[in-house]
């Protein structure tokens, strides 16, 4: 009873709040729309709309940002309509529909490089950046956060520098150089810190998390993680919120801690499906579907991660699919469906191959290097144009005293690239031999499964015709004259046409035994105390025997097969809704 006023409390303050904030809507709405009102009184309370509805609904806000479009257009403002086109392709970007969002932002882009606004460029630069990112195109990312980077340092504006080195974090995050993410990451938080951006600080301890968790600093990550959580909920940000406790949950995952990875796990879908955050809805199914494989909870791994990558495939974030579809291979195979888990682990190969290429990752270093050359020479200079001749002149002399040796360089790299080149071919050679001699054992193990089955339906079909055959000797004996003497032989004619030989049986389980060997090795290693026959019985279930085929092969009634199944599942420690088939397949 004493937790119900705290309760109540907090209902009436979510009421209010909510109440306040239609109230607060209507108000701008109001004043947006009244015409006796100067136009820039108009703009500006229709963009605080926008920005109020982006809190609660994209598809809201984006439809009142549509109308603050054509309200620009109608009176000639370009740099309204260049705010229009960057709010409308953040709603876009929120709901994770980049190539909409790009269409907008580049829209800005050009609007705003045309009115000469660097800060407004640096922010959009910035923006593109973002979307080229999760698209998982990350050359073009990097090169426009480091546009949008280079003017922000012009500007000497720090928030948009804080989110450019965040940003940029994220590709170094992305491409696995964690010491290059973690050093952006903490620019970022430092200058975030030093301005009292408490609303960004969740992202930013969030981020670093993610960074130590790839380095295996299990209790570093999870510190960050909940500093996140306490941050988001200080500033009332589930968002935030929500991405901390999907990280919590991937953590708890790698830990070991699986029931406490899917509590964090639902407190985070709960709160995206709440809040309509189909960007990050995503790789939290994601998320939960990889945390159920480590359980062996395949089916639930299976429909989580399908989910995740439906969503994906509508986003466009190509790292997400690549993710989605390792999931999804592992889940098939653990249950069973071979094929499927084949066609995923193709699928990620392919996305894997096109997010991490030799190429990309030579383009980023280039796009740094670059940049920080041209950094270097602007800090350098005061009067970078007057002096821009002798820098010429001087970077020529030290080429020309480097010619030598960087021939000889050259030559000893073409000489190693050879050689990695060498050992890389006949690696990959080792690799497809190996493939073609598994596919090769594969397809005789698949040969020799189907010859037992078809050796069984043979077994349990000639006892099934000699039973029939003593019926027909029965009524033979009640015949007289020329009728038994014509059904005797029909008989005979009969019994000469199907040869059946009671060695067939021996054979049947001497090849269920060659073929199972490793199969009963592995059975009798977990579970002690188990039969000879209860083995060969596990075999039979494997081999998709039905329980009237497995009676005959053991000269038994199908009602005593019932009881055997019973009795091994009490062994294998199995209850009665557990599948035994799906059981004995994953061994």
């Amino acid at each position: 009873m004493k937790g119900y006023p705290h309760i109540l409390l907090l209902v009436l303050a979510a009421i209010c709040n909510l109440q306040a904030q239609t109230a607060k809507s209507d108000s701008l709405q109001q004043l947006f729309e009244n015409e006796r009102q100067p136009d820039s009184v108009r703009h500006q309370s229709g963009q605080a709309l926008v920005k109020l509805l982006m809190r609660t609904n994209m598809d809201s806000a984006r439809a009142a940002g549509k109308k603050v479009l054509a309200f620009a257009q109608k009176v000639g403002n370009s740099t309204w309509q260049a705010d229009a086109y960057k709010w409308i392709g953040i709603t876009h970007a929120q709901q994770g529909q980049f190539s909409k969002a790009h269409e907008y932002f580049f829209k800005t882009h050009d609007l705003v490089r045309e009115l000469g606004d660097k800060k407004g460029l640096a922010v959009i630069n910035g923006n593109i950046g973002t979307v080229f990112y999760e698209m998982g195109n990350y050359t073009q990312a990097q090169d426009y956060i480091l546009r949008s980077l280079k003017l922000a340092e012009e500007l000497k504006d720090d928030r948009s520098i804080s989110r450019a080195l965040n940003n940029l974090g994220n590709v170094h995050y992305d491409q696995k150089d964690l010491d290059t993410a973690l050093d952006y990451y903490q620019r970022s938080l430092a200058i975030k810190e030093k301005m009292g951006l408490k609303n960004s600080l969740p992202f930013a301890h969030n981020n670093i998390g993610l960074i130590h968790s790839e380095m295996r600093n299990h209790e570093l990550a999870v510190a960050s993680f909940d500093k996140s959580v306490a941050l988001s909920r200080a500033v009332n940000d589930l968002k935030s919120e929500s991405r901390a406790y999907s990280n919590l949950g991937i953590e708890h995952t790698k830990i070991g801690d699986y029931a406490k990875a899917l509590e964090y796990l639902n407190k985070s879908i709960q709160i995206k499906t709440e809040i309509n955050d189909d960007d990050g809805l995503a790789p939290a199914y994601v998320y939960r579907g990889k945390s159920y494989l480590f359980m062996n909870r395949f089916g639930q791994a299976r429909d989580d991660c399908q989910k995740g990558l439906d969503m994906a495939l509508v986003s466009g974030v190509v790292n997400l699919q690549k993710e989605a579809c390792g999931c999804l291979s592992q889940a098939y195979e653990g249950l069973g469906n071979y094929k499927a888990s084949l066609d995923f682990n193709q699928r990620y190969t392919i996305l894997k191959d096109s997010l991490f290429n030799k190429e990309r990752t030579q383009a980023l270093t280039r796009a740094e290097m670059n940049y920080q050359f041209e950094k270097k020479q602007l800090a350098d200079s005061i009067n970078f144009h007057k002096r821009q001749t002798e820098q010429q002149v001087a970077y020529e002399r030290k080429l020309n005293k480097q010619n030598t040796r960087f021939y000889l360089l050259l030559i000893v790299s073409l000489a190693v690239i050879g050689f990695l080149t060498f050992l890389y071919y006949k690696y990959r050679q080792s690799l497809k031999l190996k493939k073609v001699e598994n596919q090769l054992l594969n397809t005789e193990i698949e040969y020799k499964k189907k010859d037992l089955t078809t050796l069984a339906v043979n077994i349990s079909s000639n006892q099934e015709w000699a039973e029939s055959l003593a019926k027909r000797l029965q009524s033979l004996k009640a015949a007289t004259g020329r009728k038994r003497q014509k059904e005797l032989e029909l008989l005979e004619e009969e019994i000469k046409n199907k040869i059946w030989v009671n060695k067939d049986s021996d054979d049947f389980y001497q090849k269920v035994d060659e073929l199972s060997s490793s199969f009963y090795a592995r059975l009798n290693e977990r579970f002690e105390g188990l039969t000879k026959t209860e083995v060969r019985l596990c075999s039979f279930i494997k081999l998709d025997l039905n329980t009237k085929q497995i009676a005959t092969l053991q000269n038994i009634n199908p009602s005593s097969v019932k009881m055997s199944r019973n009795r091994l599942r009490k062994k294998l420690n199995l209850t009665p809704e557990d599948d035994l088939s799906a059981f004995l397949r994953t061994f």
